[in-house]
């Protein structure tokens, strides 16, 4: 992999969340911009350098296959909701967030990255 160069205005941007998220409760964050420059690469660097539990996933267009491989990714993740997922089968995007929104209580923030997110809104509005 290459070299990472940071970009320190988006780190105080993404702590500035993050601090949200340790003194209040979750939150959705929705980063937008070109294609291919390095967003989702942005996030996983800070989430690593920090050792911050995070699970990354990039939707597919695989609309009654999503969730499935969604949990495969948080079984391989470092977040506490590993720990219990193999032994279960979510039916839905609310169910598995949920169940990792419930596993993260109390522990530090479980940050779930998704990466084309616009292709399970297409797939799923609900």
């Amino acid at each position: 992999m290459s070299k990472f160069i940071t970009r320190p205005k988006y780190y105080e941007q993404i702590q500035t969340e993050l601090n949200q998220v340790e003194s209040d409760s979750g939150r959705f964050i929705s980063m937008r911009g070109r294609r291919r420059v390095g967003k989702s690469r942005l996030l996983e660097e800070f989430f690593k350098d920090r050792k911050i539990p995070y699970v990354f996933f990039t939707a597919s267009h695989q609309k009654d296959k999503e969730v499935g491989l969604f949990q495969k990714e948080i079984s391989q993740s470092a977040i506490p909701a590993a720990k219990g997922v193999s032994g279960l089968e979510f039916t839905s995007w609310e169910g598995a967030l949920t169940y990792i929104a419930d596993t993260a209580l109390g522990t530090k923030p479980s940050v779930v990255i998704i990466d084309e997110f616009p292709y399970l809104v297409e797939d799923d509005p609900s």
